[in-house]
């Protein structure tokens, strides 16, 4: 029974994968941040809690874990502000989703490396808008989300070439259906949640424990980085 530790996991694609992979056989364990509705992922996970964004967390989320993960997969971000534009943003407003969806999410992996078994897996929620090659479509205003997965993607490289013996994964989910995926019913995904946790459990199973550093999409293809 493959263990999982899902940082981020109380809706959404978080949510999605735990429950996926608990009906996959996988020992499950979810995080939420704290006073976050927890009824739907309690039913399928064990919860504990943490925000990215609070050092200050780090060690009791260390204090609540017990055991050994085969994979962790830190899925916690944001969109940040609608207009996504560096010229409008503050710094209030860069900081924070840089802080959410880069800094505060590898800062956590590299705090629970331990607490991987050998040759363990780090999968990172990304974007296909996190490729730099792939960023040549003008208007698009996605400053502030492209430049935080773009970083995202350099930091977990950086993580698997300090530890070569780690898989390390930066996995896109798709345009999905979720609150973020959507705006909130603004704008029209391409994908079910469904469709995509179902994917990305896939990508999972296929490279685990392999000891790649892959950029992927939840289908399995490679993207540029």
């Amino acid at each position: 029974m493959p263990s999982i530790l899902i940082v981020g996991a109380e809706r959404g694609l978080g949510l999605g994968l735990a429950e996926a992979l608990n009906s996959d056989g996988w020992n499950v364990i979810g995080t939420a941040r704290g006073g976050a509705d927890t009824t739907a992922l309690g039913k399928v996970a064990r919860v504990a809690h943490v925000d990215v964004t609070r050092a200050d967390q780090i060690d009791p989320l260390r204090d609540e874990l017990k055991g050994s993960f085969d994979v962790i997969f830190l899925v916690a971000g944001i969109f940040g502000p609608l207009h996504n534009s560096v010229v409008e943003a503050t710094d209030a407003e860069f900081a924070e989703i840089m802080l959410t969806n880069c800094f505060g999410p590898i800062r956590l992996a590299h705090r629970l490396l331990d607490r991987l078994k050998p040759h363990g897996t780090i999968a990172v929620m990304s974007s296909h808008r996190g490729s730099i090659a792939l960023n040549t479509e003008p208007g698009l205003k996605l400053d502030l989300y492209r430049a935080s997965k773009a970083g995202l993607n350099m930091l977990a490289r950086t993580l698997h070439a300090d530890h070569p013996d780690l898989t390390v994964l930066s996995i896109h989910p798709g345009w999905a259906a979720t609150a973020m995926g959507t705006l909130d019913g603004t704008v029209e995904a391409e994908i079910s949640v469904e469709e995509s946790v179902n994917g990305m459990v896939k990508v999972l199973k296929a490279h685990m424990g392999t000891g790649e550093n892959l950029y992927l999409d939840w289908q399995g293809r490679s993207l540029p980085w």
